[in-house]
């Protein structure tokens, strides 16, 4: 029985390296701030080896956006979750090595924390 859960187990984790695609790299850095409110440059980097056509970035914690337009060049699939322009699909993906970069004005001083998730190759 133990053999049995374990395997199921590894099973589960072999899926989850396959389907979770880590080859989009985040880095932010900070373009200005004023008052409580700072604003942030996102660069997301395809560092893994096929094309990326699609990803979904979601706002784990602290975006705190004052009104929709606080976000650009990326399109809004539901609250605090986000996925490339339409141009980036229609152009076929990012490219391994290439970059694509977007920008928010955030409602407190420090960034937002952002995780990737259904990566399309």
């Amino acid at each position: 029985m133990i053999k049995k859960l374990l395997s199921l187990a590894l099973s589960f984790v072999l899926i989850s390296v396959v389907i979770c695609d880590n080859s989009l790299s985040i880095s932010q850095i900070q373009t200005g701030s004023w008052d409580t409110h700072s604003s942030w440059e996102v660069t997301l980097v395809n560092t893994g080896t096929r094309p990326i056509i699609d990803a979904t970035l979601v706002a784990e914690s602290n975006l705190i956006l004052g009104k929709p337009e606080n976000i650009w060049s990326m399109d809004l699939l539901s609250p605090n979750k986000y996925h490339f322009p339409a141009w980036i699909t229609q152009n076929g993906g990012l490219n391994n090595g290439t970059k694509h970069t977007f920008g928010y004005i955030n409602d407190c001083a420090t960034p937002a924390v952002f995780s990737v998730c259904d990566v399309r190759n």
